[in-house]
Order: C-alpha cells, then sequence, then structure tokens
C-alpha cells in the first residue's frame, strides 16, 4: 500500500445478516488490502468495534459461529414485558444480554469479549473505527470514534444497535440514543469525509435493479414462547419493506456521490466499490441468530466480494498477509 493511499471499509445494519460481513473481511484478508479506517451501523458498529479491539478476524468468525439469538436479546416472555412494565419502556426485545455478550461477562462469554475498549481506545488499536447511533432529541446522526476523547465503550455500541420498537433506546450520558441505521444505515459518507481513497462498502441487500430471487433456508431458530413469536412473525412481513427504503435511500446518495464526483468533488478518491448479495437474503435473518445460517452467510459473501472486488484487488487465490496480522487471537 502507498504511504498516501487511506482505506476504508463501510459495514451497514442489518442483524443476524453481519454474518455477511466475515465473508467479504475474509476475502480481503485472502487478497491483502487492510483497511486503515473502519465505519459501521448497528451490527456494523459491533464488528468494527471488536476488529477494532484486536481480534483478527479469524477469531471474530469464530464467534459468531457460537454467536445466537439469546445472546443479543431477552427470549422469554416474562422478562420483555416486566421489563415493559416495572421501566415503563416501549420495547418488545431487551438488549441486556448483548452487553454482556460485548463484554464477556454473561457465563457463555466470560472471559472472551467482543469488544476490549482499553485496547480499541489506544495506541494499541488496529484501525480508526467510528460508529454511527441517533440522538433522540436533536434528530442527529452521531459518530462514537476512537479517534475522539471520549472513544467507544460496550454502551456506544449497544446505542448503535437500539433499534426502534424493537429494542430499547440506549441511555448514556444524559442522552438517548437510537440505532444509527434509522438515518445513515450505510455511512460511507464519513469514510469519504476522513479522506478515504479507497472505498469497500458492504451491504446486506441487492441494488435495486436486481432479479427478485431468494435462496431458501432451513427453519429460523424458534422462540420459546408464542407471546414472542407474534412480533417476530410482524418483524418478518416488514422487513422486506425495509430493506427497500434503506437500499432506495444508499442507492441515491450513491448517485448524489456520482455527480459530486462528476462536478469535482472528491477526485481524490480512487475507487469506491459497493459488496452485496446478488438476490435477497431470506426474511428473518435480521432478528434471529443462527449457526447454519452465519455459515452460509460467511461462504455466500466472500464470492460476491470475489466478483465485486476481483478487477481491483484480483482473486484471492494467492497467499497475502492476513488483514491483521498481530491482532491477537481470543
Amino acid at each position: 500500500m502507498g504511504k498516501d493511499t487511506k482505506r476504508a471499509l463501510v459495514l451497514s445494519g442489518g442483524g443476524g445478516r453481519g454474518a455477511y460481513h466475515i465473508g467479504v473481511l475474509t476475502y480481503l484478508e485472502k487478497v491483502g488490502w487492510r483497511p486503515d479506517i473502519i465505519v459501521g451501523t448497528s451490527i456494523g458498529a459491533v464488528n468494527a468495534a471488536t476488529l477494532g479491539s484486536g481480534i483478527p478476524v479469524s477469531a471474530l468468525r469464530e464467534r459468531w459461529l457460537d454467536l445466537e439469538t439469546a445472546d443479543v436479546q431477552k427470549m422469554r416472555a416474562d422478562d420483555v414485558f416486566i421489563d415493559n412494565l416495572v421501566r415503563g419502556g416501549r420495547h418488545v426485545f431487551d438488549t441486556t444480554p448483548l452487553l454482556a455478550t460485548l463484554k464477556g461477562q454473561s457465563r457463555k462469554w466470560l472471559g472472551r469479549p467482543w469488544v476490549m475498549p482499553e485496547i480499541l481506545n489506544s495506541a494499541e488499536a488496529h484501525y480508526e473505527v467510528w460508529i454511527t447511533a441517533v440522538d433522540s432529541k436533536s434528530r442527529e446522526l452521531v459518530y462514537f470514534s476512537n479517534h475522539e476523547k471520549k472513544g467507544i465503550i460496550a454502551k456506544s455500541i449497544q446505542a448503535s444497535c437500539s433499534i426502534p420498537l424493537w429494542y430499547e433506546p440506549t441511555q448514556m450520558g444524559g442522552h438517548t440514543y437510537l440505532d444509527g441505521g434509522t438515518i445513515s444505515n450505510t455511512p460511507f459518507r464519513k469514510a469519504l469525509e476522513l479522506g478515504a481513497d479507497e472505498i469497500v462498502v458492504v451491504l446486506m441487500a441487492p441494488w435495486p435493479g436486481r432479479p427478485v430471487r431468494t435462496w431458501k433456508t432451513g427453519l429460523l431458530p424458534s422462540l420459546n414462547d408464542e407471546l414472542l413469536a407474534i412480533p417476530q412473525r410482524l418483524w418478518q412481513s416488514f422487513e422486506p419493506a425495509l430493506d427497500m427504503l434503506l437500499t432506495e435511500i444508499i442507492w441515491k446518495d450513491y448517485q448524489l456521490f456520482e455527480t459530486q464526483q462528476r462536478a469535482g468533488d472528491y477526485a481524490a478518491v480512487k475507487w469506491m466499490r459497493f459488496v452485496s448479495p446478488e438476490i435477497p437474503l431470506p426474511v428473518g435473518l435480521m432478528t434471529t441468530y443462527d449457526r447454519e445460517n452465519h455459515i452460509r452467510l460467511f461462504r455466500l459473501a466472500e464470492e460476491d466480494a470475489r466478483v465485486a472486488l476481483q478487477d481491483v484487488l484480483g482473486n484471492g487465490d494467492a497467499a497475502a498477509s492476513p488483514l491483521q496480522a498481530s491482532g491477537r487471537a481470543r
């Protein structure tokens, strides 16, 4: 990499589809393309902060293989209803398990955290990391970064994952935060703002105009309580519409970028490429976490990345140094 090149990786939100990021990361590692900056929203924030904590792609992949829905959200109906009655919440699921998972404080994840602020926010950090959230009062997109004084903590990541209605808002520092995807699910503009000239953007839905097909998956993990299955089914009805909305927003923003570049803006950008599925992912993956689905997403994303990037990065057949050669396997 030339000394003047600045590379950025942008990871979009998408819940349980975040396993798709791992396949792209695997391809990038094979071709030796290492980002200087990682920008993430929601589950993209989780993966970005984990990598920034010194955890290599191989160890992040292992974490995804072990990740289950109960590691992210409370699953029992009595837990959810008590939380809403006692705390006056207006949400379906509680993400207290996510916070414990990120910190490595639950019984299952004890001693195996995803995020280590003491590394992420230090000179040892492997990447410059930026994650998004939305301030519910000002209704503005905000960023947390390990290159800013406050840094990134597990609570910041929980804020980035606070999907309105589905999960509770996150209270932190006197502010109430919602999922960053509420305003910017694919924040490639931050990469441009930071001066990146090679940019890989990972989406988890096809670009507009792609054939409307899908691949079949096994039954999604069933919830333990029929009362919780009801909102899950409602979400699955809503998910395709949400995909279309979020994809249209990023498509319009990309078209604006192209117009701006033709007008002479962003002249330093060498290339920006989007990696996305050729076909829509199965409905329901956004809110469920399951090993077999994760494995399938790994494989799909690695091939999609090869197709989208091989003309600028190669096909990944040649041996290359790891994305994070000095990372500590944890």
